[in-house]
C-alpha cells in the first residue's frame, strides 16, 4: 500500500493507519482487547447499558487475517473518496457509522425476539472490527466505482472480485449483523434519507482533521517540475474532488504542496467553506 496509491485520498489513509495502530495496540495488550473488543448484546447492552461498546469494537480487529483483509479492502475502496471528495467522504463514513450502529441495535433486538435461544446465541456475540463502516463503504463502492473486465487464469471477471472476496472472508456468524447493518446504512445514505448527504463536519473539526492528516501522511519522493507549473492530470483529479474551486486555486495549492496531492488536498480543505 504505497503512498502514491493513496494520493488524493487522505481520509482513507488516516482510516488505514487508525485501524492498523489500534489493532497493534489490542494485540500487544490482551486486557485492552478484552475490555474494548468484546460485545454481547445480552448483557452488555440490555442489562449494563454499555452503549460505548458499539463504537469501541469498531476501532481495530482481533486477528492478523482479519486485519490484512480489512486494510486491503479499505485501500481498494479509496476511489470512493476520490469520487465523493474528502469532505463528503469523511462525513459519509461518520454518518454511515452512526446509522449503522443504530441499525445494529435494532437488528440485534429483533433477532433476540424472533430467533430461538439456541440460534440467537451465535448472533448475540458481535465480531470486532470496523465492519459497519467497511460494508457501508462497500455499498458505495459497488454503486459509484465502475467495474472493469480483466482476465484471471483464463477467465474474464470484474476487477472488483478481490474486494468482494475479501469482504466475504470477513463474514461469519458474529459478523452477519454489523455487515448487514453497514449495507443498510449505505443504502439509507444513498437514498438521502432526511438529507443525510448534505451533512458535513463543522469547520473547526475539519481544520483539526487537516492538521492530523498532515502528521500521518508521509512525504513522497517527487519529480522536479518547474515552480510555476502544476501537472494537468492532478489538477483535473482535484477539480473532480473540489468542483467549487477554480483552476488557478487548485494549481496554487499544488505549487504550495510541491506537487504532493495529499498536501494539496489538505490546503484546499483548509481554504474551503
Amino acid at each position: 500500500m504505497t503512498a502514491g496509491g493513496l494520493q488524493g485520498a487522505p481520509a482513507t489513509k488516516l482510516w488505514i493507519y487508525s485501524v492498523l495502530i489500534f489493532s497493534l495496540v489490542f494485540a500487544w495488550s490482551p486486557a485492552w482487547r478484552h475490555a474494548l473488543m468484546r460485545l454481547r448484546f445480552v448483557p452488555h447492552i440490555t442489562r449494563d447499558w454499555q452503549i460505548w461498546r458499539l463504537a469501541s469494537i469498531q476501532l481495530g480487529v482481533a486477528t492478523t487475517t482479519e486485519l490484512m483483509s480489512t486494510l486491503v479492502i479499505v485501500y481498494r475502496m479509496r476511489s470512493v473518496e476520490r469520487i465523493l471528495g474528502t469532505r463528503k467522504f469523511a462525513a459519509f463514513v461518520f454518518v454511515a457509522g452512526v446509522v449503522g450502529l443504530t441499525l445494529s441495535v435494532v437488528l440485534l433486538a429483533g433477532a433476540r425476539w424472533m430467533l430461538p435461544a439456541r440460534i440467537y446465541g451465535a448472533v448475540n456475540m458481535v465480531a470486532g472490527g470496523p465492519l459497519v463502516t467497511v460494508f457501508a463503504c462497500l455499498s458505495q463502492y459497488y454503486m459509484l466505482v465502475p467495474s472493469k473486465r480483466v482476465r484471471a487464469l483464463g477467465v474474464t471477471v470484474g476487477d472488483k472480485w478481490l474486494t468482494y472476496g475479501l469482504a466475504a472472508n470477513l463474514l461469519g456468524e458474529s459478523a452477519a449483523v454489523p455487515a448487514l447493518a453497514g449495507i443498510m446504512a449505505g443504502a439509507v445514505y444513498a437514498a438521502d434519507v432526511a438529507g443525510l448527504k448534505q451533512w458535513r463536519f463543522p469547520q473547526c473539526v475539519e481544520h483539526a482533521a487537516v492538521r492530523l492528516m498532515s502528521l500521518v501522511t508521509s512525504r513522497q519522493a517527487r519529480v522536479q517540475r518547474p515552480a510555476n507549473r502544476a501537472p494537468q492530470e492532478l489538477i483535473g483529479r482535484l477539480q473532480g474532488m473540489f468542483p467549487a474551486a477554480g483552476h488557478e486555486q487548485i494549481a496554487q495549492a499544488l505549487r504550495l504542496a510541491a506537487g504532493d496531492a495529499d498536501r494539496a488536498v489538505s490546503i484546499l480543505l483548509s481554504g474551503s467553506q
